[in-house]
């Protein structure tokens, strides 16, 4: 009998992890990423910006339950963003807050975001990750049934040098996720993509000040 408490207890393992995306070696960036950012006459942009903490913002609660066989889109553009919504105010010093917005289309598919905090680098001239904490894990956003879900990261950071700015920007990653055919617990991913932190977003949540909407944050 004890022989056979491995196997199990590796197969429930198996059946806990299929269900998170797995971590992909690379991040896959929208075409334009890598342009370098327009900044404010004097702004002398700081390297290597240390992590100090990091926190999960609250997700939303879904208020329109959308029918799945009876979804229509609305008319205008359908609220899939990234954004910053939190940039070094009194009440989180040195924090780059990253928040996402996602729609969705009446099915059961899961949802799962990961977000990334990026530096502009003067000396390399290109947007580099955040070393250590930088990236996170997977968040489970929640399914496709409702109109739309947000969902969110903060990261705070150690002062920078004196008369230099840590430019910042954020990354969030999604995939969406459906249960295979066989109904065996299988989760695979149907689709992915890429977001980049934009300005001027409506109805984001979790704002310091409440709707703040940036596509980059300067932490001097």
């Amino acid at each position: 009998m004890r022989r056979l408490l491995v196997p199990t207890l590796l197969l429930a393992l198996t059946a806990i992890l299929v269900a998170v995306p797995a971590a992909s070696a690379k991040l896959r960036l929208p075409p334009g990423a890598g342009k370098p950012p327009v900044l404010p006459e004097g702004v002398v942009p700081a390297e290597r910006p240390p992590v100090s903490t990091t926190s999960t913002q609250s997700r939303t609660r879904p208020e329109v339950r959308a029918a799945r066989k009876e979804y229509v889109l609305t008319d205008g553009p359908r609220p899939y963003w990234a954004t910053v919504n939190i940039c070094d105010t009194s009440q989180t010093p040195n924090g780059l807050g990253v928040r996402t917005s996602v729609p969705g289309n009446g099915s059961e598919e899961r949802v799962y975001a990961r977000f990334t905090a990026q530096w502009w680098s003067r000396a390399e001239e290109a947007w580099l990750t955040v070393k250590g904490a930088g990236t996170t894990d997977w968040v489970y956003v929640g399914t496709s049934e409702f109109t739309s879900q947000q969902a969110g990261w903060t990261y705070r950071f150690s002062d920078p040098p004196q008369g230099a700015t840590f430019v910042l920007r954020g990354v969030t990653e999604l995939v969406w996720r459906a249960e295979d055919d066989r109904r065996d617990g299988n989760w695979d991913v149907v689709r992915r993509r890429t977001l980049l932190t934009e300005t001027g977003m409506d109805g984001v949540k979790g704002g310091d000040p409440v709707g703040t909407s940036k596509a980059m944050c300067l932490i001097w």
